[in-house]
């Protein structure tokens, strides 16, 4: 039982790691299983963002009533990455999805995800 329950746990582990990995998340989204979303504002990502995530602003949970209606059409009932600048409004985004009862995943901040991931600069 002591076995199976630390094989477990090593398991568990893992996979939260691995779902946490932005190059993970980024060739999930690649595959069409997944959806990455930059929840900066606008006058941050003019600065540039991950090349195949979608945009929609935390600040419009604030300011639209149907703003979770709109990010679940974004959405598409994919698996969900989040980002910001630094990882702190993508976690409060997370933990605000979390309470609908959507699961997603916080990896972090641009300033550190433009280090690995491709980006450019939208139109």
């Amino acid at each position: 039982m002591k076995l199976l329950f630390s094989s477990l746990m090593i398991l568990f582990v893992t996979t939260i790691a691995a779902a946490t990995d932005p190059r993970l998340a980024y060739n999930l989204v690649q595959e069409g299983k997944a959806v990455m979303v930059d929840v900066r504002e606008k006058e941050e990502i003019d600065e540039g963002m991950v090349d195949i995530a979608v945009w929609f602003p935390k600040s419009k949970t604030d300011t639209d009533p149907n703003w979770i209606e709109d990010f679940l059409d974004l959405t598409e009932g994919k698996e969900i990455f989040l980002y910001c600048r630094s990882g702190r409004r993508s976690e409060e985004f997370r933990k605000m999805l979390e309470v609908k009862g959507i699961e997603s995943v916080n990896i972090g901040g641009y300033n550190d995800l433009k280090n690995i991931l491709p980006t450019s600069v939208p139109k």
